[in-house]
């Protein structure tokens, strides 16, 4: 009985850990585009998939199909172009900067294979010229055609130059920053910064282009902000996306270590995964994840993250207002000064009926807009107005006053009146009644002398 007891409590505690988690960093909108674990709808199927990629301009895919020793590569149909058969466990992709290379790691037969892209003949070999491989994984290129191998069994990474000849490695077996302990993935910013994933020291460390240490994240667990086994990773302009092997997930970090995003779960579900090793995000946008013990590949569509834009204005477009609002904390301060972001920002404040909200943002887009400052103005004149007549229902007549003359200033010509006359009362203050009763006083007294006059007349 205290056993299960305890068992009930561990999934208690499992589940608000998870509720926990969703709430912390934000409830991932990813949809699931579609998933292949097959070859042209039949047999034979993928067997433990390790890496998809996508060419960087005809957009075919190409999936290290591990377990069946051979790639695949598929157009954007997803019908079959070409199979490689006969490597030596193939694990990391990369293509060379205009895509006419790709590079394919054979992780048994310790190098990596080069193919020419469009016939896919295989045209030369990269090996390191001191120490061999032992069971290299991942593999990244930059935009100057430099070529950066996981070396893992070595704990080491090793930089070869466009020419295929090594240039130099850096790191060791051990615990300190510069160290590895059988590191995977590698991916290159757009900066040249190295990133690694640490494997079974559960972490990412970042590195300078001459493979000096800069910073890390991450420890092992099953919270937020941690790792178990860390596969392959992938970077953006904007972002890092990080298989997290063990855990059953996807995480994804902003370029300086900040967590972003945690995704997915253990199953077979849609959107779920099992034991996740490669990550890509195309040239569309889209994210390609391995899900290598479900033995498939699963496209996912990540507009929140690689086109902003559209995604907050699908999100307006369905009044999801709160929805909105969240997803515009998470963007960096410079995509926040996006003139469309803005205007957005505005929309969002108009269907929530944030007055307040409205002049800020009207009054920042009047300022820095200089192409529709007009349009602004009259907008702002309007939101004077308006503001006004809820502080004058309220009694506070001064504040009012201001904001009605402000709103005049703005081009609103019909706040004219309401400011003279709150001016007026602001002037008459308690004697108003009395101005008022003589005012009416004077008006009697004329009617009643041309009365009398007209009766004299008549006389």
């Amino acid at each position: 009985m205290i056993c299960r007891r305890v068992k009930f409590l561990e999934l208690f505690l499992m589940f608000l850990f998870l509720v926990g988690l969703s709430s912390a960093v934000g409830a991932a909108t990813w949809e699931v585009e579609k998933a292949i674990d097959q070859v042209n709808q039949e047999p034979p199927y993928l067997d433990y998939p390790v890496f998809a990629a996508v060419h960087p301009q005809d957009g075919a895919l190409v999936i290290s199909d591990w377990g069946n020793n051979r790639l695949l590569i598929m157009d954007e149909a997803g019908d079959l172009i070409k199979v490689i058969s006969d490597l030596a466990s193939p694990v990391g992709l990369a293509f060379s900067p205009q895509g006419e290379k790709l590079y394919v790691v054979e992780q048994e037969a310790n190098q990596v294979r080069v193919f020419r892209w469009g016939d896919y003949s295989s045209i030369s070999v990269i090996r390191p010229e001191k120490t061999s491989f032992n069971q290299p994984r991942g593999i990244a290129v930059d935009s100057e055609g430099k070529i950066y191998v996981v070396d893992t069994d070595n704990s080491r990474i090793v930089v070869f130059g466009p020419d295929e000849k090594e240039i130099f490695s850096f790191g060791k077996e051990g615990i300190g920053n510069d160290e590895f302990y059988y590191p995977r993935g590698i991916a290159v910013d757009s900066e040249g910064r190295i990133w690694v994933a640490d494997t079974i020291h559960h972490c990412i460390k970042v590195f300078d282009s001459q493979g000096k240490f800069l910073f890390r994240f991450g420890q092992a667990g099953e919270k937020a902000e941690d790792f178990d086994r860390p596969r392959y990773l992938f970077t953006t302009k904007d972002y890092v996306f990080i298989s997290d092997y063990n855990n059953h997930r996807l995480k994804v970090y902003d370029l300086e270590g900040n967590l972003v995003e945690v995704f997915g779960e253990q199953g077979r579900s849609a959107g779920s995964f099992s034991f996740p090793e490669g990550v890509w995000v195309d040239q569309n946008g889209f994210l390609w994840v391995a899900d290598a013990g479900n033995n498939r590949i699963q496209k996912f569509r990540i507009m929140s993250l690689t086109q902003p834009v559209e995604f907050l204005a699908e999100m307006l477009s369905q009044g999801e207002v709160a929805q909105f609002f969240e997803s515009i904390d998470r963007l960096s301060p410079e995509e926040r000064e996006w003139p469309e972001i803005k205007k957005m920002i505005y929309r969002a404040y108009q269907i929530k009926g944030d007055i307040e909200g409205m002049i800020a943002q009207a009054e920042d887009l009047y300022l820095n807009e200089a192409a529709e400052r007009d349009q602004w103005k009259s907008e702002l004149g309007r939101l004077y107005y308006q503001k006004a007549s809820n502080l004058k229902a309220q009694g506070r007549v001064e504040e009012a006053r201001n904001l009605f003359h402000r709103s005049f200033q703005f081009g609103n010509r019909g706040a004219l009146f309401p400011y003279l006359w709150n001016s007026f009362l602001l002037i008459s203050g308690s004697n108003l009644m009395l101005i008022i009763l003589g005012v009416l006083l004077v008006i009697l007294l004329l009617v009643f002398y041309r009365i009398k006059n007209l009766r004299n007349r008549r006389w």
